[in-house]
């Protein structure tokens, strides 16, 4: 009988002294905030990302909520992006991030202007539109909120998906497309050197702006560089002369 007991006393002070070496092992000793190449942060917007995160030295590595940091991060600090945080083991914590581009400026309904980055998130509101990016219409933004991102926006990610891979990202996105009109049938995308793009609403818009802009790059005149419109026809992409 006492025998068993000093083998069950054993084996609890054992399991004790590996739940304390454990904890000891995996408590968070640093919190590194690193950037993308093409940013800088001052020390004071580091500091403010790891407070934001809830991430905490001491705190058990595995106790880390990825998702929850995040999100506090990026209401709090909208023109930040959360790219990843990652464990490095023992005891080490890294938050990736790097600083929004606006691309999207969308007139409200109370009269201010909603500035957008290419994921749609809301990174500032101001009462006066920016017109080098590019103007959106036929968008609803209903409770639109710095920090948030547009919801039902339908086709719309997936058309800048595809101007995307077309090399049209941040600033050559702005420079490329003046205009994305959301209508019920089409996008109409109306780019700074005059064209108009009519880009049919499915499921696969991203495919028929590759399409436009194939056409466009490749299969256009002078002046089909310059006016009209560009559509898809039964026949495939088509230029029509509108003046």
């Amino acid at each position: 009988m006492h025998k068993r007991l000093w083998i069950i006393f054993g084996t609890l002070a054992a399991a004790v002294v590996l739940v304390v070496v454990l904890c000891v092992t995996f408590s968070i000793g640093k919190v590194e905030v690193n950037t993308t190449s093409d940013i800088t942060l001052a020390s004071d917007e580091r500091s403010k990302i790891v407070e934001l995160s809830g991430i905490k030295k001491g705190n058990n590595i595995f106790a880390v909520d990825e998702k929850i940091a995040v999100e506090n991060i990026e209401v709090a600090m909208p023109t930040i992006k959360v790219i990843s945080i990652e464990r490095k083991f023992p005891n080490n914590v890294h938050i990736y991030v790097t600083r929004r581009t606006a691309v999207f400026s969308l007139r409200l309904d109370d009269g201010r202007y909603a500035i957008l980055d290419r994921e749609l998130k809301i990174i500032d509101i101001n009462s006066v539109g920016d017109g080098a990016l590019t103007q959106l219409s036929g968008i609803t933004a209903e409770d639109a909120q710095v920090g948030k991102s547009l919801v039902d926006t339908g086709v719309l990610p997936t058309m800048i998906k595809g101007a995307e891979k077309c090399s049209f990202i941040n600033g050559r996105f702005c420079a490329f497309f003046r205009k994305i009109d959301v209508g019920e049938e089409n996008i109409v995308a109306s780019t700074n050197t005059g064209v108009l793009i009519y880009l049919p609403i499915s499921a696969n818009v991203d495919d028929a702006v590759i399409g436009a802009y194939s056409y466009y790059a490749n299969y256009t005149s002078n002046t089909g560089k310059t006016s009209g419109r560009i559509y898809l026809s039964k026949d495939g992409w088509d230029w029509e002369n509108l003046s």
